[in-house]
């Protein structure tokens, strides 16, 4: 450890010394690290703030922390994420490096802003947590289609760390300003609520057969529209937001960014999904199977979250998305537009496969779908996100 010299510390000192070099000197060292595939990656922090830099490995146990060359911090292309903060409560910030002068910051640079995150979403006492996801950069599509992959910026935001249960939206249909009050829904939202019978599994009671199977309380729920899932975070924004949070499904951009983890995954704990893998996730079950969904007690038993304590990105329950389905790719990249508007009309994004995908190519993190925003199932659910609204 005597030898070793923390990255902020050494940043500090390659913008200190470069500033005083000749700029031919600068460009000859550019090239050299061109020569050698590198991106330069630039990290600003508070002082104080302890951080650290790993390569992601195909699974969460294999990441590997790297020390930075004093010469200046010139990485080669792969995956990689910076820890901030203490041991207790760090923040985590996907670094997913393509090659030379191909990051998204000015001159192909990739740069990492470690900023405070001040307080949580506030929650009843026995409903799942939330986890924060750092502003920043991340790696948005299918690597797999190099022209599909590219950068997008999230702000910061939190994310539950399961899917929404039974529980929770069964304190939404039994609310006098819940499921039955228009100020929660969108125009299409009412107008679908006041022509059709709700098919969701909060309403299950244990006299029904299909209790055990989906209805327990700790269960997501399922059998839920787009409209209702909508209508529930709405509701979450009236009756706790106390004018500082705003509630609501989480986009394309931030449903994949938490999914993939600061390790930025292709599956929601690893880069391979084989046999060996498999138990890692919830899924490939026929429909009359005694187990489908997992709920929150069992998970944190029996599986894992990713780095970000995000349970069942990949499988347990297919989740929708606030977005309307738009392609993307590097020529027409992702924006957050009038995509994840409450009221734009089309299909909308589902994301991360179920316990009835029987194809690996479901669990995949950059597979999408999409559905009529009144489309129900039994593998589908959702899982919510929460934003700070700026201070009036």
């Amino acid at each position: 450890m005597a030898g070793r010299i923390g990255v902020a510390a050494v940043l500090s000192v390659i913008v200190a010394v470069s500033i005083g070099l000749p700029a031919s000197w600068r460009a000859w060292d550019s090239y050299r690290h061109a020569a050698q595939g590198q991106v330069q990656l630039r990290i600003s922090a508070t002082p104080g703030v302890q951080v650290r830099l790993h390569r992601t490995g195909a699974t969460l146990e294999s990441a590997a922390p790297v020390p930075v060359d004093p010469a200046g911090a010139w990485l080669s292309a792969a995956n990689y994420f910076v820890t901030a903060g203490t041991a207790s409560k760090p923040l985590f910030y996907p670094v997913p490096l393509m090659g030379f002068l191909r990051g998204p910051d000015q001159g192909g640079t990739f740069a990492v802003s470690v900023r405070p995150v001040a307080d949580s979403p506030p929650r009843d006492d026995d409903d799942e947590p939330f986890v924060v996801v750092p502003g920043g950069q991340f790696l948005l599509g299918d690597r797999l289609n190099p022209g599909e992959a590219h950068f997008v910026w999230t702000g910061t935001f939190f994310i539950g760390s399961f899917e929404v249960t039974n529980r929770e939206f069964r304190r939404f249909v039994s609310a006098p300003d819940g499921y039955d009050d228009a100020r929660n829904w969108t125009v299409e939202g009412w107008r679908w609520r006041t022509g059709s019978r709700s098919q969701a599994t909060a309403y299950l009671t244990p006299r029904d057969p299909d209790y055990e199977r989906f209805g327990a309380d700790e269960l997501p729920v399922v059998l839920v529209t787009w409209f209702e899932a909508s209508a529930y975070a709405r509701w979450l924004t009236r009756t706790r937001g106390e004018g500082r949070w705003l509630f609501r499904l989480p986009t394309e951009a931030e449903w994949e960014k938490a999914a993939r983890g600061p390790d930025s995954f292709d599956y929601g704990l690893g880069q391979e999904l084989s046999d060996r893998e498999a138990p890692l996730y919830n899924w490939k079950k026929n429909p009359e199977a005694s187990v489908t969904l997992v709920g929150a007690t069992v998970s944190r038993r029996a599986y894992r979250p990713n780095r970000y304590g995000v349970y069942h990105a990949s499988g347990n329950a297919a989740e929708w998305t606030l977005s309307v389905h738009r392609p993307y790719n590097v020529d027409r990249p992702y924006r957050d537009d009038e995509r994840n508007a409450g009221d734009t009309p089309g299909m909308r994004v589902t994301r991360g496969g179920s316990w009835y995908s029987a194809n690996i190519v479901r669990l995949r993190l950059s597979y999408r779908e999409e559905f009529q925003p009144n489309l129900s199932s039994n593998d589908l659910g959702f899982r919510v996100a929460a934003v700070r609204l700026p201070v009036r």
